[in-house]
């Protein structure tokens, strides 16, 4: 057997599809051999139009296309990539590469950017990385991130999320209780219903409860249920919302607004995991898996005496904290394409011009991933057809166009960064692969890592 190169991932099941667009034959013919001699089952599409025409009509892994082609152009195949499979590495190749374009290429949605003429291990390394993704969405399936009809539902390619992600997917099986925390519109409920999709529970009811809907006077009551005659209108039993929940999951939203009388009694159930209804003697027992959400500094309610510390300990089991979207950007574009698929009912809106891209790319999003949501549903109803343009979204985000520089520079560094890390530090690499010598990447580097070994000394000097 021909002896495999390191940085090939091992294909455990079906090898990794790569769809490969290059107009020149010999360049084509030999990233074909490449990548199938690395393990890779190779497609060749002579140009782009082909390759938009073969995604059509075919399922890959990961999509190599360089950029200048005749017809459709590689941006053209990013895109249509994009709108059919959000979780697709679609990897840019170009004789014409500077490290804004390699940029740009990422605010389109692009996993990764290799610029001509390259080094055969460096595609292997960049093709290698993209494979590893796809690998690790297999092994979330084979671990029963999709049993029963479960479709893991979190739209993710930052490093952020997908750290928080790993985590999920080692706790979901245990009963432990998990605290989220994050800010408002951060997908809090959506990754609560994820973990209890990837658990024995799954074909068990999922129950969720806004602690801010319910009137205080009456969240006793609502949550561990009543007896009859227990107070004024209290004509028959009432089951609760713990015992709705039996062989499932408590979702409670919001935990940090329940009133210190109310805490203490969640406390104690947590403790006994019993409870008694509103007027009853008798103590009943539950089996649920309780999720409780806030976006309260909940520390701070402690010192302020407002909420239990004891409480806090029991429900921070495990504490998993939900980055706000500011702080997750690469997860922008795969998050617009999702909406679009998801609001596109009845209309016929196919994707969205690049500068509307850049523009939502370099919002701040205050409201995080449920403000974006909002806006591309307007954007959407409002452009019916065709590709959603600048003027299809709200005066504050286009009247914010001035931020988007602050967005590029962000951008590049996580692209750096990411490229950085996956090269092992190989900055001669690196900067084979961006396009740029290694003196620019090393003032880079020590701007985007602030505890860069001072000691490397600067290539110039070498």
């Amino acid at each position: 057997m021909e002896e495999r190169s390191g940085n090939a991932p091992d294909h455990d099941d079906a090898p990794v599809r790569v769809l490969v667009a290059e107009d020149d034959d010999e360049m084509r013919h030999l990233v074909i051999r490449v990548l199938s001699d690395e393990g890779y089952q190779a497609i060749a599409a002579r140009d782009g139009t082909e390759a938009t025409r073969i995604l059509e009509t075919g399922e890959f892994d990961i999509v190599l296309s360089d950029v200048r082609m005749p017809g459709a152009t590689g941006m053209d195949v990013l895109h249509q990539a994009m709108a059919r499979h959000l979780h697709q590495p679609v990897i840019l190749m170009t004789a014409f590469g500077t490290i804004e374009s390699a940029v740009q290429a990422m605010r389109g949605g692009a996993y990764h950017y290799l610029a001509k003429p390259f080094d055969i291990e460096d595609l292997v390394t960049v093709v290698g990385g993209a494979a590893r993704k796809i690998l690790e969405l297999r092994a979330l399936e084979k671990e029963g991130a999709f049993a029963g009809g479960f479709v893991f539902p979190i739209v993710f390619r930052s490093s952020a999320m997908k750290e928080l992600l790993r985590m999920v997917q080692d706790i979901a099986d245990s009963s432990a209780t998990v605290l989220l925390t994050g800010s408002s519109g951060t997908g809090k409920e959506l990754l609560a219903r994820a973990i209890h999709g990837l658990t024995a529970r799954r074909e068990k009811p999922f129950v969720a409860v806004d602690c801010n809907a319910i009137p205080e006077s009456l969240l006793e009551s609502e949550l561990f249920g009543f007896r009859r005659g227990a107070f004024t209108g209290a004509v028959m039993d009432k089951q609760g919302i713990i015992e709705q929940a039996n062989g499932g999951t408590l979702f409670l939203d919001e935990i940090g607004n329940l009133s210190l009388p109310v805490q203490a009694k969640l406390l104690r159930f947590l403790q006994e995991r019993t409870f008694r209804r509103v007027g009853d003697v008798s103590e009943h027992g539950v089996d649920i898996r309780l999720i409780a959400a806030s976006n309260r500094d909940l520390p701070a309610d402690i010192q302020k005496g407002v909420f239990r510390e004891d409480l806090f300990y029991r429900l921070s089991v495990i504490h998993l904290k939900l980055p706000d979207l500011q702080d997750r950007r690469e997860d922008i574009v795969p998050l617009v394409y999702f909406f679009i698929r998801k609001f596109n009912k009845g209309y016929h809106v196919d994707g969205i011009r690049q500068d509307a891209m850049d523009l939502l790319v370099g919002h701040a999003w205050p409201g995080n991933v449920r403000q974006l949501e909002n806006v591309v549903e307007r954007a959407v109803i409002l452009r019916k057809a065709g590709l959603i343009q600048p003027r299809d979204l709200p005066d504050e985000i286009v009247l914010a166009q001035a931020t988007s520089s602050r967005s590029l520079e962000e951008m590049e560094r996580l692209y750096v960064l990411r490229l950085y890390k996956e090269c092992g530090g190989n900055q001669s690499r690196v900067a084979r692969i961006l396009g740029i010598n290694r003196r620019t990447l090393y003032r880079k580097l020590r701007k985007y890592i602030p505890d860069f070994d001072r000691s490397v000394k600067d290539p110039s000097e070498v």
